[in-house]
């Protein structure tokens, strides 16, 4: 498999209606949780508990954009957890959403995670040829991560926007991601839906730059 091969995959099965409303997902869950937190609790508190509502908010988001789309989503309770994730199939593609740290970042390889990207291939094959004719299960990754802001006016105004949103390929074992694709470059007409509008242009391109991954 290749990265073409894996593009036509997304072409086919994550259309990009699909991925357009994945991405107003993840700016929605950003803006909403940031925004009830606060509302209902005190800054530490809200801080401590911004995580889990953001998770739990686009989550359901993620259903939600699946189900417009007639595409199957269902919720997955971990295996030996309690917890629950959203699992999008569709065709030979498994989806997920996932937060971390720094624009594409790696995920915590929990359990579940590693299971869904057992099949994954460990590398990128150099030839066409090379592919298997049968290609088990593609797992794919959406992940977003938080802004961070140096001023904190600036985290109070600007916080409920993401840091980041990529839909990405990781190998078997979750150690590195075979390919990318920045959400945001994808869609630049949602990011400019989504950004604060007293931004000029160069505040809107610190921002974009700063959601690019960092390579090195």
């Amino acid at each position: 498999m290749d990265v073409q091969e894996m593009d036509a995959l997304v072409q086919q099965y994550l259309p990009d209606t699909f991925l357009e409303r994945l991405l107003r997902a993840v700016f929605t869950a950003h803006q909403v949780s940031f925004e009830d937190v606060r509302s209902e609790y005190s800054a530490s508190e809200a801080t401590n508990l911004l995580p889990y509502v953001r998770r739990a908010k686009l989550e359901g988001y993620i259903r939600d954009a699946a189900e417009r789309s007639g595409i199957a989503a269902t919720a997955v309770r971990s295996p030996g957890s309690g917890w629950f994730h959203t699992e999008v199939r569709n065709g030979p593609i498994v989806l997920t959403a996932s937060s971390v740290q720094t624009p594409c970042g790696l995920v915590d390889p929990s359990e579940f995670r590693l299971s869904l990207a057992e099949d994954n291939p460990l590398y990128l094959w150099d030839e066409p040829g090379d592919t298997p004719a049968d290609e088990p299960p593609l797992y794919t990754l959406l992940l977003h991560s938080r802004s961070a802001w140096a001023a904190p006016q600036d985290q109070d105004k600007y916080g409920r926007l993401p840091g980041s949103a990529y839909l990405a390929f990781p190998a078997a074992g979750l150690e590195t991601y075979l390919h990318e694709i920045n959400l945001f470059d994808r869609f630049p007409a949602v990011m400019e839906a989504y950004m604060p509008q007293e931004w000029d242009t160069e505040a809107k391109i610190r921002y974009i730059y700063s959601s690019r991954r960092l390579f090195g």
